[in-house]
């Protein structure tokens, strides 16, 4: 008799630890894992727009991702930082791209996520500027190795010029408004929100030259050269997370131009300028890689870097990621 409870006892017991442990492994499949941490540099400007909607509307969270997005004034100074080691990923045009590239340094572009064409050149009428062809023996700001800068080499070659033909004068992004404003220089070749800037700046004064069809840009996603294959899944849930962002950029436009003013700090006014030149859309195509080449050579024939053969873009271009998502979106010629 006192060996059947024993036997009992044992059973019960036995159950209960089945049923504790049945208990254990439900919860623990319940339980989501810890988002995935993610440093992010990205511009400070209308190109940065999608990566911070995607973060204003929980798109990173939903993804399982916990994103710390690090500003810069433009897309060249978060390229920077992430060539330092301080991000993963920065959002990047393709003329600091190209610059990285033509100088040797590690990166990877895993997609294209909008093209643009927000690029203008701002001019003070007071200084004889009413047609661009009055730009020869101007002085002419802009931020060297961005698109401004190859913005500005588009406007003088459809004039017959060259840059020899103007005094190009560095200055910062953030200083432009305040440089054409003080007469320190005729003309500003730049990109939104700093165009804007410097046409509020100068009021009637101001005479701008939209890039119309003259120059598309594109901006990009931008990673340390290994990112994709060591961290794949990380990857494809960042591109999710933007293409979420984008669709509804497009179902939201009000809210989307709202949100971008107040995250630049910009009335919405301001922002509707430039809005619709903002194209957003995940990519990879040709027509990216015939921009770089056409730029590394602009930088090479001008002396901007060190004579060299043109890089390989193609083997600087890892779709992986973006052929889990769309592969229908990467049509570049010579990928891994």
């Amino acid at each position: 008799m006192r060996a059947r409870r024993s036997i009992h006892w044992v059973l019960a017991v036995g159950a209960g630890v089945v049923v504790v442990a049945v208990a254990l492994a439900r919860l623990a499949w319940l339980t989501p894992p810890p988002p995935e941490p993610l440093v992010i540099a990205i511009a400070d400007s209308l190109l940065g727009v999608p990566l911070r909607v995607a973060e204003q509307e929980g798109f990173f969270t939903a993804q399982g991702l916990a994103v710390t997005l690090r500003l810069y004034p433009t897309g060249k100074l978060a390229l920077d930082a992430l060539l330092r080691g301080q991000a993963e990923v920065a959002t990047v045009a393709e003329t600091p791209v190209v610059f990285a590239a033509l100088a040797g340094e590690p990166l990877r572009v895993i997609a294209n996520y909008a093209s643009s064409g927000e690029t203008s050149l701002v001019a003070r009428a007071d200084r004889g500027i009413a047609e661009l062809a009055d730009l020869k023996g101007r002085r002419v700001g802009t931020s060297p190795g961005t698109t401004a800068h190859y913005f500005l080499h588009v406007l003088l070659t459809d004039q017959g010029l060259t840059e020899a033909d103007v005094a190009v004068v560095p200055v910062p992004a953030p200083e432009q408004a305040a440089a054409l404003a003080a007469g320190r220089v005729d003309a500003v070749s730049t990109f939104a929100p700093y165009s804007t800037q410097c046409r509020l700046a100068l009021g009637e004064n101001a005479r701008t030259f939209p890039a119309g069809l003259r120059y598309n840009g594109f901006a990009s996603l931008v990673a340390v050269p290994d990112f994709s294959h060591r961290r794949p899944e990380v990857a494809l849930r960042l591109l999710r997370a933007l293409d979420r962002a984008i669709l509804w950029m497009r179902g939201h436009d009000p809210q989307a131009r709202a949100l971008t003013a107040r995250t630049l700090g910009l009335p919405e006014a301001v922002i509707a300028e430039t809005w619709g030149r903002l194209r957003p859309n995940l990519a990879l195509d040709q027509g990216y890689v015939i921009l770089l080449q056409a730029q590394a050579r602009w930088a090479i024939a001008t002396g901007l870097a060190p004579a060299a053969a043109l890089p390989d873009f193609p083997a600087l271009i890892d779709p992986s990621a973006l052929r889990r998502l769309h592969p229908e979106s990467v049509t570049v010629i010579g990928t891994p």
